[in-house]
């Protein structure tokens, strides 16, 4: 936990619930969380992101959003924070499921909005229940927290199926048109992680970043399997603006 001005900030991380079956594992997850909040005067209306890592993304990412959305909803949770799901090693090894997120709490209302793009739904349309990201205008600048993005189109179904260059192309076109909706480009990134499905596929994604002039980025590679299995690659960032 952390103060700036009159915000208290709250990080967690490696948060996880009762071993069991993928629906319990995962509702227990987010309950546990939910404790945490609640030591520091908070709740889930305060988180702004979440991170989730599934040892399993193929097997258990179903449980996962079913078990989301019925927390979500059994707490009146109408603005869903931006988030990344992915795969991922859960420790101890008897956890198929950990989540990190980041709340704010303010005394005064905090400025939160959901970010949104023609060229992308709402995931939770398609039973994700997260935003495509949120602006949180804070008292020291304005955070734009892109939640994890793919090659996905605006009815959101997969596209370029099995074609990296070209997944990746729509990829960044999603997240340039988030960030061109909130008057910002990818010059104003300070953070951004790419999960690759294949590693192989680093050298490939370094090469399109830098023909594309984005070499620069403060980007990090990740081998992990991402939500769907025609999916090769998916990204998150984090934009801040004065």
């Amino acid at each position: 936990v952390y103060v700036l001005g009159e915000e208290e900030h709250m990080r967690g991380g490696n948060v996880y619930g009762a071993p069991g079956g993928a629906f319990d594992e995962a509702t227990s997850m987010f309950s546990m969380a939910e404790t945490l909040l609640r030591r520091e005067g908070m709740t889930f209306r305060n988180v702004v992101r979440t991170w989730i890592y599934l040892r399993d993304m193929d097997r258990d990412y179903a449980d996962l959003n079913r078990a989301r959305r019925v927390f979500f909803k059994s707490r009146g949770l109408a603005l869903r924070p931006a988030s990344t799901g992915i795969q991922g090693s859960p420790f101890p090894g008897e956890h198929n499921f950990s989540m990190g997120f980041l709340a704010v709490k303010s005394p005064s209302p905090l400025e939160v909005e959901v970010m949104s793009t023609p060229t992308l739904n709402e995931a939770w349309t398609y039973g994700s229940d997260f935003s495509r990201g949120l602006k949180v205008t804070e008292g020291n600048k304005t955070a734009l927290y892109i939640s994890g993005t793919a090659s996905v189109d605006e009815e959101g179904r997969t596209v370029h199926d099995g074609d990296l260059e070209a997944q990746v192309d729509r990829m960044l076109h999603n997240i340039s048109t988030l960030l061109l909706e909130q008057g910002a480009s990818f010059g104003d990134l300070v953070s951004g992680i790419t999960y690759l499905k294949r590693a192989a596929d680093a050298s490939r994604l370094r090469k399109i970043f830098r023909d594309r002039g984005l070499d620069a980025l403060p980007n990090a590679m990740v081998k992990a399997g991402v939500c769907r299995p025609d999916l090769l690659c998916e990204m998150e960032a984090i934009a801040v603006l004065p």
